[in-house]
């Protein structure tokens, strides 16, 4: 009884050192790997299939290159091929028949599934009431990227963003917190001033399918407008002054835009305005500027203004006009 049990053991010690041995035999056996560049392409885009062996010299070898069927290539030492990624819901099938100096023949085959990722980038920074453009990503703001897979197996319909798989990564480090399953928004604050490598991966659970995306943030400075305050229409919006501007009756009211700041009460804006050259510490935190005039009077008055985030010491700019009167436009 003892001697079978050892026997036993034995034989599964065998089996055991099988399936270890098993799983690290490499994962291609014949010494030929075929790959494409890049691996994950986008509809429509070129791509690059080859195959490379460091067992057997594929420069010598004849190779015939068959994509969906049909002969696409053939040759002594043909060992990459170029083609464009279908569309979006079809698939690429390529084969290369490989004969070897050795008398060997060799046969890889590669699926290329395209699929595409659209990022969408906000920035948080201000920006006026009924503005039509997009705040610009200024230092220090909060930024807001969010992902849009376009991942469609052959023949389907495509899958869920909500139901896929994210990776963020922002300048080679990945954002554990805001990865995983249904992530599909990144939201984090630009705290150096430099450039932005934003890139997500996106896959299925199972990893079948997967797509990619990147892109280049540069962050630049904050600017100042300054418009009209009409005390009938409101903020002349549509008008910003620029250098100059002609006083038409006995005063006028300036306010400052703080376009791209990032405005929030932990973020106060100090203004330092000044007129002629001498500073107003007492508007510190007036948005807007009233002149006036005497009926008798003309000259001009120089106003500028320097704003700057108390919190966030990257936030800053400046801006100044010309304020030129003259008895006419008096009523």
């Amino acid at each position: 009884m003892k001697s079978l049990l050892k026997s036993i053991f034995i034989l599964f010690i065998l089996l055991s050192s099988v399936v270890i041995v098993h799983a690290q035999a490499p994962s291609s056996l014949d010494g030929v790997q075929i790959d494409s560049s890049p691996s994950i392409p986008a509809p429509g885009q070129r791509v690059t299939i080859q195959v490379e062996s460091f067992s057997t010299d594929l420069n010598a070898a004849s190779i015939v290159w068959i994509v969906n069927g049909k002969t696409y290539a053939q040759g002594t030492g043909i060992t990459s091929i170029q083609t464009t990624a279908p569309a979006l819901g079809k698939e690429l099938n390529i084969l290369a028949v490989i004969m070897t100096v050795e008398g060997r023949e060799i046969k890889k085959v590669m699926s290329i599934v395209p699929s595409s990722v659209d990022l969408i980038w906000e920035s948080e920074g201000y920006t006026p009431p009924f503005y039509k453009g997009k705040a610009l990503f200024a230092y220090e703001n909060t930024l807001r990227i969010t992902a849009i897979p376009h991942l469609v197996p052959p023949g389907g319909t495509k899958i869920d963003p909500r139901t896929l798989v994210y990776k963020w990564i922002v300048n080679d480090k990945v954002i554990q917190e805001q990865s995983g399953y249904g992530k599909q928004t990144l939201s984090f604050q630009s705290e150096i001033p430099r450039e932005l490598d934003v890139r997500v991966e996106v896959g299925t659970r199972d990893g079948g399918r997967k797509g990619t995306a990147s892109m280049i943030l540069t962050p630049g400075d904050p600017s100042i407008s300054f418009y009209e305050e009409n005390p009938l229409y409101g903020v002349l919006y549509n008008k910003a002054i620029v250098n100059r501007v002609n006083l038409k009756n006995q005063e006028i009211t300036i306010r400052a835009i703080p376009y791209n700041f990032t405005v929030s009460r932990s973020a106060p804006l100090s203004f330092l305005w000044s007129i002629n050259n001498l500073e107003r510490p007492d508007l510190s935190t007036n948005q807007s500027i009233t002149l006036r005039t005497k009926d008798d009077s003309e000259g001009s008055s120089a106003i500028s203004l320097e704003i700057r985030n108390m919190r966030q010491i990257l936030q800053g700019a400046r801006n100044e006009a010309s304020v030129f009167f003259n008895k006419k436009s008096s009523l």
